[in-house]
């Protein structure tokens, strides 16, 4: 289109029409708001309860291998419409399930991920740049991104937890890159739970245990894992509930998806209501209100995108 065209353009329908053709869109005639008044989000709050969860993965643990999929797992999929991966905007987690002599491949990618472990007997293990950290029930262990990693199970029973990753994130910045380890498995150079990588469930405990609770009343006795340092798009805390305890409802830009480690309670997001327990796991989309109480002494953990919004200057947070 000449230039001369489109300076005597003498209509404004004619020249916003004339502009599409170029690929320009006129700030006047944006097809949908790009600022509004408070955050939104088409993710919402769900819950999923590891009873079933569990019955999914056994049921599976007959059908399907190690050799026909990557990794036996469950992903939690927001139920909003047109999504079929992301459990919250930023984030994505999956319950996972490892039999008795199985090993899962090794691989390397740029997404973050993190194991909380569910329920595993000895021998239970991941393997993380060579260095074998045996699991046990409570242990948060990370995977930092482009770190080689795989599992096994020399065990006698299945070992169980749940992954959180933020790939979501990574899908929506496309820095993607993803390698197979060369022949299948990283054999372990050494052993160690004494790690950067593991914080265990008895070290989480004893800092929970002295935590001073928060004096806003938006958690219990509430404890931040160092781990900002090799993975800072994902924030991960654990909190203790007393038995009665009944938090103050607030909301938050982060995005946040709460599993539990032990106890019973309910949590009401953006009044929606769910009765959890242990193993349950449940989400607070960004800028929904929760409001968390306990019915018995519980231990939550929660991973969130709090430090990457606090680093790029976009966390609020707002009591109501």
């Amino acid at each position: 289109m000449s230039t001369d065209l489109l300076a005597a353009t003498d209509s404004l329908t004619e020249l916003n029409d004339r502009l599409a053709l170029l690929s320009f869109r006129a700030g006047w005639n944006k097809a949908e708001p790009s600022l509004w008044a408070e955050p939104r989000t088409d993710f919402v709050p769900c819950h999923w309860r590891w009873e079933e969860a569990r019955a999914g993965l056994d049921a599976a643990g007959r059908l399907i291998d190690t050799e026909l999929a990557e990794r036996r797992n469950l992903f939690l999929v927001n139920p909003h419409p047109g999504n079929h991966y992301a459990t919250l905007r930023t984030l994505v987690c999956a319950y996972q399930m490892i039999l008795p002599g199985e090993r899962a491949r090794s691989h390397r990618h740029t997404p973050h991920a993190l194991r909380f472990v569910l329920d595993t007997a000895d021998d239970v293990y991941t393997v993380v740049d060579g260095m074998r950290i045996d699991m046990r029930p409570g242990d948060v262990l990370l995977t930092p991104g482009w770190s080689w990693h795989g599992h096994g199970n020399a065990g006698t029973r299945p070992g169980y937890w749940i992954d959180f990753l933020d790939v979501p994130t990574v899908h929506l910045l496309e820095p993607m890159f993803f390698e197979p380890w060369p022949g299948d498995y990283q054999q372990p150079e050494r052993r160690t739970r004494d790690h950067a990588f593991v914080f265990p469930w008895e070290k989480t405990q004893q800092a929970l245990a002295a935590a001073i609770p928060d004096p806003q009343e938006r958690y219990g006795q509430r404890v931040v894992l160092d781990s900002s340092g090799v993975m800072p798009s994902m924030t991960l805390a654990l909190q203790r509930l007393p038995a009665g305890f009944a938090s103050r409802p607030w909301r938050t830009t982060a995005n946040q998806i709460v599993s539990v480690k032990s106890g019973r309670g309910t949590a009401v997001v953006a009044g929606q209501r769910y009765a959890w327990q242990a193993g349950d796991v449940f989400t607070v989309p960004a800028w929904h209100a929760l409001q968390i109480s306990a019915s018995e002494e519980s231990d939550l953990f929660t991973v969130s995108d709090e430090d990457m919004l606090r680093l790029l200057r976009y966390l609020y947070e707002e009591a109501l």
